[in-house]
């Protein structure tokens, strides 16, 4: 299920590093780093078949959104508030949660993205919000196929007893909550 590589994030990534590359040697050099921490997270995670750190999957999805903002640069703006990170989740759960909210909420049109990633540890274990200001989920085509939201939905439930709810973000864009009912991790 994990096996939902995106070869158009990487096509896109290539060709920003081959315009930086004479442009700016420098950046072009932070991105190859950026992309390379991605795809090494990416490929572990397509080979773990259990729940990893969530401070694992931050660093994965703080790689993608890193080579993200160079490709739009003042046009997606990120915001972390991830104070609680002593849980494990399924691999590849909060990666493409980020990399959905760039996909569809990016609109050069309609001004910079502003995404937020937050976590809190709640009563019956741990809560990761991601918000947008995008054009927001259309509650309408719920039936339509939603194969990545799916995939995630399958894996939090058999992996870990989880939960992912969609729902519109007052004022316009997206708000996706997943629960996870677990213990933290201990401190060793």
């Amino acid at each position: 299920m994990v096996l939902q590589m995106r070869p158009h994030f990487i096509f896109n990534t290539m060709m920003s590093i081959y315009s930086l590359c004479n442009q700016d040697p420098q950046k072009a050099r932070q991105v190859t780093m950026d992309f390379t921490n991605y795809l090494r997270k990416d490929f572990n995670a397509v080979a773990s078949d259990s729940t990893i750190p969530f401070s694992a999957e931050l660093e994965h999805t703080r790689a993608y959104l890193a080579v993200e903002q160079v490709r739009f640069e003042d046009l997606l703006l990120v915001d972390f508030d991830t104070p609680h990170i002593r849980f494990r989740l399924p691999p590849l759960t909060l990666q493409p949660l980020a990399e959905n909210a760039v996909k569809h909420g990016m609109n050069p049109d309609a001004g910079p993205l502003r995404i937020s990633i937050r976590t809190r540890r709640t009563e019956t274990g741990s809560e990761i919000t991601v918000e947008d200001n995008g054009p927001g989920f259309d509650l309408s085509d719920s039936g339509k196929p939603h194969p990545t939201l799916e995939n995630i939905r399958q894996r939090l439930d058999m992996m870990c007893g989880g939960k992912m709810e969609i729902m519109p973000k007052d004022g316009g864009g997206t708000t996706v909550k997943v629960t996870i009912p677990q213990a933290d991790l201990p401190d060793k």
